[in-house]
């Protein structure tokens, strides 16, 4: 079983392009229109490019892909020992 979040972070590894029928592919358990809805949002937002390819699917990509170095951290961290102590 992958951990927690590892199903994202794969189908993300390459900058693209990514269209709804390759990122539903990686993401069996998503529903194309939830994948459609997400790839709408971040073109909106400018984290990706949206162009119309040869066939009139949409393909998205990265804009920047270096600036998105922290995709793959966890979002959650444990807190060591000394959290929220002052020195």
């Amino acid at each position: 079983m992958p951990a927690p979040g590892e199903e994202f972070r794969a189908a993300l590894r390459d900058a693209g392009p990514h269209t709804v029928a390759s990122l539903a592919e990686r993401l069996p358990d998503f529903p194309r229109e939830a994948i459609a809805a997400a790839l709408e949002q971040l073109a909106q937002a400018g984290v990706l490019a949206r162009e119309v390819g040869p066939d009139g699917e949409p393909r998205f990509r990265y804009i920047a892909p270096e600036r998105y170095g922290l995709i793959r951290v966890p979002v959650v961290k444990i807190p060591g020992p000394d959290f929220g102590q002052r020195g």
